[in-house]
């Protein structure tokens, strides 16, 4: 398959703590250290992970809305984190975001019509009544009747804003969409709407997606691929049936036995995963795991592990599997 989008050795630190006299940070937070992962054309790739591991920082680098602190980006063989203002302008009808909280990202001083003819105004694509022609199609596509556009945002409910907030993504008809966490502001009944919308939608325009989250059962439903992240580090990756039939690494295994089963009779082995999560500003020099990991020996302490395929298309970092 051809790979639309590159991440290699990604890094975005950010400033933290106090400043030293010359006024320069002392401390870096390292929010993502040293990402690599590919997305195919027509993909949707899940990013997994607890919260404040360094999912969203990865996704909003790609889209340059924060500048990465070293790493290559790489965007249908060109690289995204050489671009002038002017390139990103343009690259920006190519990759676009679906926002986590649909009522906070749209104004509510707007009607849903002022907002869609924002981007198309600014983009160029249409103005007047072909601006009016355009809206209507891109709200019944995301399933919303072509009326809807005269309202404002507190008109709707959180699954219709979501819709929205997707018609705007896809009014400049971008080639990529990063997803960051587009279902977890809303009720189950309803994410499953929405998940299933975005499936279509992929399937209908031949869209690829960066798919976050922090709920693993909604990464199976949607994802082609998965992610697993830690501490701003990636430690396992592969095929969606690989990941949740075969897991490899000891984080992963916790988080697959923290998924609820919908049946009461089924026995399912908990794992506690005891201890604090170390300091993104002071990370360990060994495994990032190690400390809350039940199966830790000495090597995990003293030698950080590298991200190695343990099967075709199935990536693990772990000591445990070096062999």
């Amino acid at each position: 398959m051809q790979a639309l989008l590159k991440v290699e050795n990604l890094k975005k630190y950010f400033p933290a703590g106090k400043t030293n006299f010359f006024g320069k940070h002392q401390q870096l937070l390292k929010a993502v250290d040293d990402v690599s992962f590919t997305i195919n054309k027509g993909e949707i790739f899940g990013l997994v992970g607890e919260s404040g591991c360094g999912k969203s920082t990865t996704g909003r680098c790609i889209l340059r809305v924060n500048d990465p602190t070293s790493g290559s980006v790489q965007f249908a063989g060109r690289e995204v984190t050489e671009f002038s203002p002017k390139e990103l302008q343009e690259l920006r009808r190519e990759m676009q975001m679906v926002f986590q909280n649909p009522y906070s990202s749209l104004n509510p001083r707007m009607t849903i019509r002022q907002t869609l003819e924002e981007v198309l105004a600014v983009h160029g694509i249409a103005t007047g009544q072909k601006a009016t022609e355009r809206i209507a199609e891109l709200l019944e596509l995301v399933g919303l009747p072509a009326d809807a556009m005269d309202r404002h945002p507190h008109e709707f409910s959180g699954g219709q804003l979501q819709r929205i907030g997707i018609a705007r993504a896809l009014s400049v008809e971008p080639s990529f969409i990063f997803a960051d966490e587009p279902v977890s502001a809303l009720d189950v009944s309803v994410q499953a709407q929405i998940l299933n919308l975005m499936a279509k939608l992929r399937d209908e325009l031949g869209l690829t997606m960066l798919f976050v989250a922090h709920d693993l059962s909604v990464v199976e439903h949607i994802s082609d691929r998965v992610g697993v992240m830690y501490l701003g580090q990636i430690v396992e990756m592969g095929d969606v049936e690989q990941l949740f039939n075969d897991t490899r690494h000891p984080y992963t295994q916790a988080l697959m036995a923290a998924i609820p089963v919908a049946d009461p009779k089924r026995k399912k082995t908990e794992i506690l995963l005891e201890g604090d999560i170390p300091s993104p500003i002071d990370p360990p020099a060994g495994c990032r795991f190690a400390s809350r990991c039940q199966k830790c020996f000495s090597r995990c302490t003293e030698e950080s592990p590298v991200l190695k395929e343990v099967t075709p298309g199935h990536f693990v970092a772990c000591h445990l599997y070096d062999q």
